[in-house]
């Protein structure tokens, strides 16, 4: 995936609540001890779900994506 693409998933994640309240989750078990959950990680300032790169709810992003 090229760097500009992963840019944009960065700024839109930014701006999506649900996107946003998962980051802020495992920040929280990071930062508390706590055991990450298996199925979500964050990486370079972007989440994964299942090894699949979480997309933010944007419409134009995820058209461009499509």
């Amino acid at each position: 995936m090229n760097d500009s693409l992963q840019d944009k998933i960065r700024v839109a994640g930014k701006k999506d609540e649900i996107w946003q309240e998962w980051g802020r989750e495992l920040d929280r078990l990071r930062e508390s001890g706590k055991m990450m959950p298996d199925k979500w990680i964050e990486k370079d300032g972007l989440l994964y779900y299942k090894d699949r790169l979480f997309i933010p709810q944007e419409k134009a992003l995820q058209s461009d994506i499509a």
